[in-house]
């Protein structure tokens, strides 16, 4: 924790952090290890994941918030990992477990759970959780302008998946 630990500036963000560590470490393993089917592989998203942290802006307290953004931290840099492996193969895998949406019941949520998971998750970063497209393109790895063009496409998405079931858009 110590590498952590010493990329925070203040003592405030350090004990904020050790905090959501000793809080969210092991959910963040369990969804890794969900993704990769590998303890060794899911650490390292683990690790990955608390390095994209440190280097963030953290909530102010542990909460729903901080739950979920350290969840699809651990998320995103798992399936990245995933990604990687996938292109340099070592045995076959035929697809990435717990990325498939639940079945719909016809609401808002419903909805949302038959949006892709990279939709889902930038929607509720923003609107949910009420983070910036900077702050969350931080913490994916990616750039404000594409975490703008992924909220616009995901509402499209979610717009059509509405329409389609017969919800008011």
């Amino acid at each position: 924790m110590l590498v952590y630990l010493q990329a925070m500036d203040s003592p405030e963000d350090r004990t904020r952090f050790e905090a959501l560590y000793r809080t969210y470490r092991g959910l963040m393993f369990h969804v890794a290890n969900r993704i990769l089917q590998n303890s060794q592989d899911a650490e390292d998203a683990v690790h990955l994941a608390f390095l994209s942290l440190a280097e963030h802006s953290l909530p102010p307290e542990l909460g729903s918030r901080a739950r979920c953004l350290a969840a699809t931290v651990a998320e995103r840099k798992a399936i990245d990992l995933y990604r990687a492996k996938q292109r340099r193969p070592m045995a076959e895998l035929e697809e990435i477990p717990g990325c498939t949406a639940p079945p719909s019941d016809g609401t808002l949520a419903g909805a949302m759970a038959a949006l892709p998971p990279r939709y889902r998750e930038v929607l509720l970063l923003k609107y949910y959780n009420g983070y910036s497209a900077a702050e969350i393109a931080g913490f994916l790895g990616l750039t404000p302008g594409n975490v703008r063009q992924l909220t616009l496409r995901a509402k499209r998405c979610l717009a059509a998946e509405l329409a389609e079931r017969g919800e008011v858009v």
